[in-house]
């Protein structure tokens, strides 16, 4: 009951002063719509890019949109972003301040942002005073994210390209040495294939035929032939592998000239011919609910002091 006192009362109060909280809303009005007025606070437009990761290793347990999430928000790419688009002068910070860095970025987060999205998307969204900026700025992250995805690619490329370069310079070389080898029991002992040649040598004999020729061959074939298999075994595996340190470097020789993109734009930035900041009728709704407020207040205390 005494707060259906009080409610009535302070009706009373405000149909008292009606015309006096009339006059200061429309006061108020008049201000707020001066101060949101491009003379005060310059408008600024947004610019939206949505992405979606493509050709991107999986290098964690984080999925690949927010693999593309960290990189992007990286501050590499900001002070790309900052140093491309001269934002020191734009948002008037001075290289010469002592916090110059953390007040630009600080800047920056404040009219760039980045979201994932529940469909694994990125949504870029950039606010600046001038709409043709903001979607080149939007633009210019994209393409900077898929230069830093590129570069990184490239350099592992070149790591692999030099480990696998030496691996198979390596291999080739051990090839090469036991060719020489299998090259002089060629040469010298007569020695080609094992099974073929005593088969061949043994009826030579039997035949009465090439006698010196076959039995030095086959003495040759005990004295060496061993040594000769274990050769020619060592060098069968040592093709192997020369071929497949080749194959990787040639794979990772490709990589490292491969240009691609890593990025699926599905909707690109453009500038806007709306602002969205700031948002005119919000202001004046607050301002018309501060007045009334702020004035019901002083009435109130005027009220007080005269029944004192």
């Amino acid at each position: 009951m005494e707060n259906y006192y009080k409610t009535k009362s302070m009706f009373k109060l405000v149909a008292k002063w009606k015309w006096h909280l009339l006059v200061t809303m429309i006061v108020a009005v008049i201000f707020a719509t001066l101060f949101s007025s491009s003379w005060f606070i310059k408008p600024k437009f947004k610019s939206t890019a949505v992405v979606y990761p493509a050709n991107l290793a999986v290098l964690s347990e984080e999925s690949e949109t927010e693999q593309m999430l960290e990189m992007m928000q990286s501050t590499d790419i900001k002070f790309q972003i900052i140093e491309c688009f001269d934002l020191d002068e734009h948002y008037k910070i001075t290289k010469d301040d002592p916090s110059f860095k953390a007040k630009m970025l600080k800047t920056f987060d404040a009219n760039v942002n980045f979201q994932k999205t529940p469909n694994e998307a990125i949504v870029i969204a950039v606010v600046d005073i001038d709409p043709q900026k903001a979607s080149d700025m939007a633009d210019s992250i994209i393409s900077f994210y898929n230069k830093m995805v590129l570069n990184l690619n490239i350099e592992k490329s070149l790591e692999i390209l030099k480990i696998y370069k030496k691996e198979y310079n390596k291999k080739s070389l051990e090839a090469d040495s036991l060719a020489i080898i299998l090259k002089s029991y060629k040469t010298e002992y007569g020695l080609l294939n094992l099974s073929a040649q005593v088969e061949k040598y043994t009826e030579a004999i039997y035949m009465g035929k090439s006698l010196v020729e076959a039995r030095t061959v086959l003495d040759n074939w005990a004295e060496h032939g061993t040594e000769f298999q274990k050769t020619d075994s060592l060098y069968y595996y040592a093709m192997l592998d020369m071929r497949k340190s080749k194959n990787i470097y040639e794979s990772a020789w490709r990589d490292s000239e491969k240009e691609q993109t890593y990025t699926h734009v599905v909707s690109k930035p453009f500038p806007a011919d709306k602002k969205t900041y700031p948002v005119r009728w919000l202001i004046l709704l607050f301002s018309v609910v501060g007045a009334f407020l702020a004035g019901v207040i002083v009435i109130s205390f005027v009220e007080g002091n005269k029944k004192q």
